[in-house]
């Protein structure tokens, strides 16, 4: 498939000052679009050519634009939809966009950086979630994979049945019923350790509650997760304290 950029109406090479202009103005652009805040790419650009920029054609600015989003795009971070990553960008033209977007600090774009690990997925989640965004994000239509080792730990499925069993299809953190039946026909509810397997807790009755799956998401990621383990440990009289390996 052959590129229809337009080519740089001066033969010149663009110098580091001019290309960090282009890259202020371009980041303004990008964030108003992720803002949802309106603005005019033409505006900008003559702006540019009217100001700073005034030994640069039209063209050759766009061109610059293109260059880059195929810059932000090999950094996996979002680009200005209206500027599509120019294809025929050299190898040394895009590391040195790169190397000058990093000087402007692109801190604010790493959340929309995607990834494989869930930690960072939800860091990432909740701070755009903070955000005002804009725009529909292009996402991905056919995600990469990565493959990790993972450490799993032995469970006794005694243990887990026997809790279960206890709970008689409610909650024993809210005391709601099981809030559907599984596959197997039987109420559905997780079995969560009060202290964690990775601290050492024990994979005993002692340490194993059974919970609606919003309880148990609570124990791992409210905010109030500290307290409600304390009502756990109150309220379920067969649970005992189990001190963690870091204390």
């Amino acid at each position: 498939m052959s590129e229809s950029n337009p080519s740089p109406a001066a033969p010149d090479a663009w110098s580091d000052a001019e290309l960090t202009i282009a890259i202020k103005a371009y980041l303004r652009m990008l964030h108003a679009e992720l803002h949802g805040v309106a603005y005019n790419k033409a505006a900008v650009n003559r702006a540019l050519r009217e100001g700073p920029l005034p030994n640069r054609s039209k063209g050759s600015i766009e061109f610059r634009m293109r260059n880059i989003s195929a810059a932000l795009y090999e950094l996996k971070m979002p680009y200005i939809a209206g500027y599509l990553p120019a294809t025929n960008i050299g190898s040394a033209v895009k590391q040195q966009m790169i190397a000058l977007l990093s000087m402007q600090g692109l801190e604010s774009l790493e959340a929309y950086v995607p990834t494989a690990d869930a930690g960072t997925l939800a860091q990432r989640v909740s701070d755009l979630m903070q955000r005002q965004l804009g725009v529909v994000p292009k996402g991905s239509p056919k995600p990469t994979t990565v493959t990790n080792m993972v450490t799993s730990y032995v469970r006794d499925p005694a243990v887990k049945a026997w809790v279960l069993q206890a709970a008689n299809g409610h909650c024993e953190g809210c005391g709601a019923p099981a809030p559907f039946k599984g596959m197997d026909g039987l109420p559905f509810l997780e079995v969560h350790h009060v202290m964690p397997l990775s601290s050492h807790g024990s994979d005993t009755t002692a340490n194993a509650v059974a919970l609606c799956p919003n309880c148990h998401r609570r124990c791992h990621y409210a905010l109030d997760q500290a307290e409600f383990k304390l009502m756990l440990y109150e309220r379920i009289a067969r649970l005992a304290v189990e001190v963690p390996a870091d204390a």
